[in-house]
């Protein structure tokens, strides 16, 4: 009589270790997560949506420890750091990596880079975001930068509202764009894919 697969991974929605292995981590996560970027909510949310695709949230948050003598296990489990590493910055690598870290470990380690100075981050976000003009950047990149980094305050616990949102984008645009900028005052309830759209046209 057979006795029941100690492997968490025998259903075969779930994939083995090889089939974990040919994933090209960089077209789930097509970001480098660093400190100097306001990159880090979507290098984590790019990582949720991969732990969701996989099932491999057990991994990191702890609730199948009792399955790490599975080999099976610890072969997805060293693919996983793989992917941590191969995402991160150089100088996070640096900081983080430690012989022998399980999965769950290392993905403490790079979150708490993040998370346990918040106020440190918080003000160099704040920084960046009001100190950031357009230059050489296209309208869609400057928009996009500051919306990222406002997205990152705000996974922090700091609300940028759509009305700062706008005034400091406004605020950071090319003097070429600035006739187009004057009419943005005018525009009932405005968003920010409205005022882009809007200074496009113009």
């Amino acid at each position: 009589m057979s006795t029941p697969s100690s492997n968490p991974f025998a259903d075969s929605s779930i994939p083995n270790p090889g089939q974990l292995r040919a994933v090209a981590i960089t077209d789930h996560v097509p970001v480098k997560l660093s400190t100097t970027a306001a990159n880090y909510l979507a290098w984590k949310t790019y990582f949720y949506l991969l732990f969701r695709e996989y099932n491999l949230r057990d991994h990191i948050d702890g609730t199948a420890d009792l399955l790490a003598c599975d080999a099976d296990w610890l072969a997805i489990d060293a693919t996983i750091i793989r992917w941590l590493f191969l995402t991160v910055s150089p100088d996070i690598f640096k900081t983080v990596v430690q012989e022998c870290d399980d999965a769950r470990t290392v993905w403490g380690k790079i979150n708490g880079l993040f998370t346990n100075n918040k106020l440190q981050r918080v003000v160099f976000l704040q920084q960046e975001f009001f100190g950031t003009p357009q230059g050489d950047q296209t309208l869609d990149a400057y928009c996009l930068r500051l919306k990222a980094i406002s997205d990152e305050l705000q996974d922090l616990g700091f609300r940028i509202g759509d009305e700062l949102l706008l005034s400091t984008l406004t605020a950071g645009l090319n003097e070429d764009l600035g006739n187009a900028t004057s009419n943005l005052t005018l525009m009932t309830n405005p968003t920010l894919s409205g005022c882009v759209s809007s200074v496009v046209i113009v």
